[in-house]
């Protein structure tokens, strides 16, 4: 498997990194930029979220929006707002 460059950051090369995940040991190549998190394997991209691959296929707008909601009332709660 070739280096690729990360969808988010083209300029950059991602680097190879061993990962483990429930299907056993496989090698990826991770984003070298530390708040970007993608990886790549012979798929395409995805993200690791829980120790799982999530796929783009199956994030979704709305889980991201869901997601985004969550932590905003956790905010406005711990505030008092």
């Amino acid at each position: 498997m070739t280096p690729t460059p990360c969808d988010k950051h083209r300029n950059l090369q991602m680097v190879p990194f061993p990962s483990q995940f429930s299907t056993g040991q496989t090698f990826v190549h991770v984003c070298p930029v530390p708040s970007c998190a993608r990886q790549h394997d012979d798929q395409g991209y995805f993200e690791v979220v829980n120790g799982q691959p999530v796929r783009a296929q199956t994030a979704g707008p709305s889980r991201i929006f869901s997601a985004k909601e969550k932590i905003l009332m956790a905010i406005r709660a711990r505030a008092g707002v």
